[in-house]
């Protein structure tokens, strides 16, 4: 499943040499919560900057990947 919404934060960090991204998001039905995961390098597009549109892959209520949405 795809959900739209909007990028509120990241950070860069790396675990056992593998970079990761802690991403920071919100949802457009609750804009005032703000959501974390924590996705490999490859399932995320690091060019985004906070306030960006994002698209969000979610399976069984996990984050799989977020890339650029729509604006």
């Amino acid at each position: 499943m795809e959900v739209q919404g909007r990028l509120e934060g990241k950070q860069i960090f790396r675990l056992h040499g593998v970079p990761y991204t802690r991403v920071f998001y919100s949802l457009p039905d609750d804009p005032e919560t703000v959501l974390q995961c924590q996705l490999a390098e490859s399932e995320f597009d690091a060019d985004l900057n906070v306030g960006d549109p994002i698209a969000i892959t979610y399976l069984l209520k996990t984050v799989l990947e977020i890339r650029r949405g729509q604006k």
